[in-house]
């Protein structure tokens, strides 16, 4: 089958720690402490071979580009990548994505080969300390599809049954089997933002105002959800025009450009100086973003840090305190029915998430 393969070279930093075993097998937790020099480019690769008795293989229908992929190829000065997360390299990249189940092993009971499914990235395990206690994305043994193991950029997949969720909802509203894959490979970016805004930081109340920073994919789902949840107001501030304008589809009732307002000021404005009960951080650029933040929230207010960036930066916590504030960190999207949640959502009407697709490619 054809993929598009990430290669790299293993050359863990001066200082870093690593494990024997993780050094042993090439593994980075954090990718750009360990690999540098990278390149992707399309390869045929054996097929996947039969499914175990809890596995299903899924033909690959749609993959969405994440900004962790863009962040695979992009590197500082020393060559080394800006992925500031998990990666075993060489490996077929994508974690987006949705398909047709074309094989099932001989447990597998809840989907039926012909299903369109939409695939968790994240592996848990179901059994170290973290899942049991209810952390399936901070899993000790973890795997990730498209970083430590092969992902969705390609023709098919091997994965186990219980990292797949139906598609048929989605399918019955919107008629169509491709229509249904492309909206059903935003499970994944749109979970990432439910999980954080609402698994981890517990939501917020109806009518309350919410602000989100970066409008790439991620962002523009958190838009949806908080429009979805009742937000009064969703700001979003965002540079490109062309991304203000599809998070205005998305359900922003202001949005503004960091580059030529004032956006805590316009914040605290519109909302009669109570600030937002929730920001959103998706940009990954937390030096730049997280002073503004601090000073968009209300009393009480929650900040979920959605977006990645391994570069350190300065919280003034005293901000915090004086609000009553609360940082949520959060990664990942398995575990309290983030992805059914979604679906079901999806299926209803009540997010729409093809709205966010601009560019197809094949």
């Amino acid at each position: 089958m054809k993929a598009i393969v990430l290669e790299a070279e293993w050359a863990p930093r001066n200082g870093v720690k690593i494990s024997e075993t993780d050094a042993a097998r090439q593994w980075a937790f954090n990718a750009s402490q360990a690999y540098r020099n990278p390149s992707i480019s399309l390869q045929t690769i054996a097929d996947p071979s039969a499914p175990g008795p809890d596995e299903v293989v899924v033909q690959v229908g749609a993959c969405g580009i994440c900004g962790s992929d863009v962040h695979m190829l992009e590197t500082d000065e020393d060559n080394y990548l800006l992925l500031p997360y998990h990666l075993k390299a060489p490996v077929v990249i994508g974690h987006e994505f949705a398909g047709k189940v074309v094989a099932v092993g001989s447990n597998v009971t809840e989907i039926s080969v012909g299903e369109l499914v939409a695939v968790e990235e994240i592996q848990w395990c179901g059994r170290c300390r973290e899942c049991r206690g209810g952390f399936l994305n901070q899993c000790r043994n973890i795997e990730d599809l498209g970083f430590t193991i092969n992902g969705g950029f390609a023709e098919y997949v091997k994965v186990d049954a219980k990292f797949c969720w139906s598609l048929t909802a989605v399918a019955e509203r919107v008629g169509s089997e491709e229509a249904a894959l492309e909206i059903g490979a935003l499970t994944e970016p749109t979970s990432v933002a439910y999980e954080g805004m609402f698994t981890r930081a517990g939501g917020f109340k109806p009518g309350s105002a919410v602000a989100v920073f970066g409008a790439g994919p991620i962002g523009l789902a958190a838009t949806a959800l908080a429009a979805a949840a009742g937000a009064s107001q969703v700001f979003v501030a965002e540079m490109l025009p062309e991304r203000r304008a599809l998070a205005e589809a998305m359900g922003a009732t202001t949005t503004l450009d960091p580059a030529t307002t004032d956006v805590a000021s316009t914040i605290q404005e519109l909302t009669r100086g109570n600030g937002v009960a929730m920001a959103v951080e998706t940009t990954g650029n937390f030096k730049a973003v997280m002073p503004t933040i601090e000073e968009a929230i209300g009393v009480g207010g929650k900040i979920a840090v959605v977006g990645m960036d391994a570069r350190p930066t300065e919280l003034n916590l005293i901000r915090q305190q004086l609000k009553a504030g609360s940082i949520y960190g959060t990664v990942g999207h398995s575990g309290s029915w983030d992805f059914p949640n979604v679906i079901a959502l999806m299926a209803s009407g009540k997010i729409q998430m093809e709205k966010a697709v601009t560019r197809k490619f094949p």
